[in-house]
């Protein structure tokens, strides 16, 4: 019977400690041994079941390492690690030609990714966030030409590597709350990037210049990054822009045509907001301290539906006229 089984669910399962000999399992494609607290080792048999697609061991806390042999499993499509005590991907992991997604989501002991990763040809989603030991990416990230959405929210990364910007078919990258102090230049060279979330990123200095050239990219945010300090030319078909800078200005708004969204958070030296689309459907304005006016007349924005403001003293009166204003035509 044990040769005909298709899906192997141990999830829960609190006496296991080591899993079996799984040699004789050869046609398992899903393998679940999520939340088995006290799992502390694979057997390397495991890499003997040449049909399994899916893997899951999260939130197996006692788990301290992957067996090398898992990268014989050649038709595996899921890696899901999240939670446990992992503090190191193999080498061999770069074996895995068929693997599209690798989920290591809160692994506070994973501290290293092998440059092996980069031979991951059909990897479309690699999620490394909250795993807080981790410093560095190999440059081999590179070469991940599937890779569609990369998280590396929560890590102690101080830099991308220059290769990020070979990843042409990336369409999201967070890196919240990550401590990298710049974005490099490569990033500019993503064409189809649509999502860039860098908020809370404290020590974030700067974004690239040339980000303006991001053509596909609709969502940035950067919200409480408060050592920002100047925001370059935006891209143009961005649809939500979400904000927090050092500076007494903002780059030029209007040209984004297709904004609808805009939210500026704790800008404490931001003395005046420049011209805004006039699609503009939604508008935040946070703990702007020393904002004095709006260059635009909110009347204008006939789109507008929401418009939240706090913490803004002086553009108070400006505000509530609006809405006055709002009421009665409503």
């Amino acid at each position: 019977m044990a040769t005909e089984l298709k899906v192997l669910n141990l999830a829960g399962c609190q006496s296991l400690k080591r899993t079996p000999d799984l040699s004789a399992f050869k046609r398992l494609e899903i393998l679940i041994l999520a939340s088995c607290l006290y799992l502390e080792e694979l057997h390397p048999s495991i890499g003997n079941i040449k049909t399994l697609i899916s893997l899951d061991v999260s939130r197996c806390r006692e788990l301290k390492e992957l067996p090398k042999g898992i990268g014989r499993l050649v038709e595996l499509r899921g890696l899901h690690i999240n939670e446990t005590g992992i503090e190191e991907l193999p080498e061999s992991i770069g074996a895995l030609k068929e693997v599209k997604v690798i989920i290591a989501i809160h692994c506070p002991k994973l501290a290293h990714i092998p440059g092996s990763i980069g031979n991951l040809a059909s990897l479309q989603k690699l999620f490394l966030c909250r795993c807080s030991p981790l410093t560095k990416l190999p440059d081999s990230i590179g070469n991940l030409a599937s890779l569609i959405e990369l998280n590396l929210s929560s890590t102690s990364i101080m830099e991308l590597p220059k290769s990020i910007g070979n990843l042409q078919n990336l369409r999201i990258l967070t890196i919240i709350g990550a401590g990298m102090t710049e974005l490099p230049d490569a990033i500019g060279t993503l064409a189809k990037l649509k999502k860039l979330e860098a908020w809370d990123c404290k020590n974030l200095e700067r974004l690239p210049n040339n980000i303006c050239k991001l053509i596909s990219l609709v969502d940035l945010n950067v919200r409480y990054c408060k050592q920002l300090r100047e925001l370059p030319e935006m891209p143009s078909n961005l649809t939500a822009l979400t904000i927090t800078c050092q500076e007494q200005s903002l780059p030029h708004l209007s040209q984004l045509t297709l904004l609808k969204e805009l939210g500026l958070y704790v800008c404490p030296w931001l003395e005046c907001v420049p011209e805004l689309p006039i699609g503009l459907l939604e508008l935040y304005i946070m703990r702007c301290g020393k904002l004095k006016a709006l260059t635009t007349n909110l009347s204008d924005l006939k789109h507008l539906r929401v418009l939240q403001t706090y913490g803004c003293p002086s553009l108070e009166p400006e505000v509530l006229n609006f809405r006055r204003t709002w009421k009665r035509e409503l």
